[in-house]
C-alpha cells in the first residue's frame, strides 16, 4: 500500500510536470539504453484487458520513473496483442500506442511499444517471462542486429469495475524502426523470399542460436517469428533475418509449450536444427567459432540476473553447457545438424 502511495503522489506531480513541459516538448532518457530496472506506472482498464483480451484500444496512461528526480506522465492508448498468448494467458501482453510527438527520447520518438507481461500470476509464469527476456539478451551478443529491452518493475492500476490493482515485471521491447535506425538498416515487410535474397550467413546465425535455446518456434519461410532488414550498402536482393518470441524455446520451458509441426524433436527441451542445409561447411565453421567466441559472455549474463534464484540460474547454464559441448567437437556437430536441416527455408 505504501508504494502505491508514493507512486499516486508522484504521478500526481508528474501530471502538472507534462503539462508545464507541455510547449517544450522534453527529451526523456532512452527506454532501451540501460539495463538497469525501469519502474512505470500504468492506468487503464485491466478488468476489461484480463476479460475481453480485446484488440481494441482503450484510453491509458502510462508513467516512468527514470529516477527520484526525473519521471514523465504520457497519455497512451493500451490493447491486448499477441495471437497465441491473448488466448491463453489470464493477462496477456500489452501493447502501448503513443500519440505522434508525445514521447521524445534521446533514441527519437516512439509510437508502438510491445510490452510482455507475467501472463498467469504466478512464480513460474513469472520466471518463464524473465527466461524469455534473458534469450533476447543473449541474442544482443550474438548479432548487432537485436532488439533491444527493457525489464520494467510495472504497477498496475485498474481504472475498470472491480479496481483490481497489480505489481508485477515485464518488459518492453525495442520496436523494430528504432532498432533498424540505429543500425542503418531499414526493415522489410514480406513472408516470402526466394533463397538469393536471403543472407545465408545470418539465416545459419539465427537457425544455430535458436538450435542454442531449443527453439523450433521459428521459420524464415512465412517470417513465423521472424523480422526482416536490408542492411544499407549490401547487395539490394539480400534480407537479415533477426528472430524474436521465444517463449516456445527448451530454455524456457513452458508447460504449455511444444515443438513446431515442422519439427522432429519430441519435446521443446530436444534441440533440433531447423535452419536450411547448405551444400558447404563453411558457415557451419564460421559461426561454430563466433559463438564459442561469446560463450563466457553468455554465461556471464545468467550468472549475473539475480531476479532468478542462483540454482535456477544454473540449471539454465547447464542447458547452454550441453550446447557448447556439441559445437566444440565441430566436424560431428556439422554431422548431426546436416541429418535434421531442412531443403527448404
Amino acid at each position: 500500500m505504501k508504494h502505491i502511495l508514493l507512486l499516486l503522489a508522484i504521478y500526481s506531480g508528474c501530471q502538472l510536470m507534462s503539462i508545464s513541459q507541455e510547449q517544450t516538448k522534453p527529451v526523456y532518457p532512452s527506454l532501451f539504453a540501460s539495463d538497469e530496472l525501469l519502474t512505470m506506472s500504468l492506468y487503464f482498464d485491466v478488468t476489461s484487458h484480463i476479460r475481453k483480451k480485446s484488440e481494441e484500444y482503450c484510453p491509458s496512461k502510462v508513467v516512468f520513473y527514470f529516477s527520484e528526480e526525473d519521471s514523465a506522465a504520457i497519455d497512451v492508448r493500451c490493447r491486448a496483442r499477441g495471437n497465441f498468448r491473448r488466448d491463453n494467458c489470464h493477462f496477456p501482453p500489452v501493447m502501448l500506442n503513443f500519440k505522434p510527438d508525445t514521447l521524445f527520447t534521446t533514441d527519437g520518438y516512439l509510437t508502438k511499444v510491445k510490452l510482455v507481461t507475467h501472463c498467469i500470476d504466478n512464480k513460474t509464469y513469472r520466471e518463464y517471462m524473465l527466461e524469455e527476456y534473458l534469450i533476447y539478451k543473449l541474442w544482443e551478443q550474438v548479432s548487432p542486429y537485436a532488439l533491444r529491452t527493457r525489464l520494467c518493475d510495472i504497477y498496475y492500476f485498474d481504472r475498470g469495475k472491480k479496481g483490481k490493482n497489480y505489481r508485477a515485471l515485464g518488459f518492453m521491447l525495442e520496436p523494430v524502426r528504432m532498432m533498424a535506425e540505429r543500425t542503418n538498416t531499414i526493415e522489410v515487410k514480406g513472408e516470402y523470399f526466394k533463397e538469393h535474397e536471403i543472407n545465408a550467413l545470418d539465416a545459419d546465425r539465427v537457425a544455430l542460436f535458436n538450435y542454442m535455446i531449443g527453439n523450433t518456434d521459428w521459420r524464415i519461410k512465412g517470417g513465423h517469428n521472424i523480422l526482416f532488414i536490408k542492411r544499407f550498402g549490401y547487395r539490394r536482393e539480400e534480407v537479415t533475418a533477426i528472430p524474436y518470441d521465444f517463449d516456445h524455446a527448451g530454455f524456457v520451458n513452458a508447460a504449455y509449450a511444444k515443438p513446431a509441426e515442422w519439427s522432429r524433436a519430441k519435446q521443446v527441451t530436444e534441440r533440433d536444427y531447423t535452419g536450411r542445409c547448405r551444400d558447404y561447411d563453411d558457415n557451419y565453421y564460421q559461426l561454430i567459432d563466433e559463438f564459442v567466441a561469446v560463450e563466457e559472455g553468455l554465461y556471464e549474463i545468467i550468472l549475473n540476473f539475480e531476479y532468478l534464484d542462483l540454482k535456477h540460474r544454473k540449471q539454465l547454464l547447464r542447458y547452454l553447457e550441453d550446447f557448447f559441448e556439441r559445437i566444440k567437437k565441430p566436424d560431428a556437430f556439422i554431422r548431426t545438424i546436416r541429418s535434421s536441416c531442412m531443403n527448404r527455408y
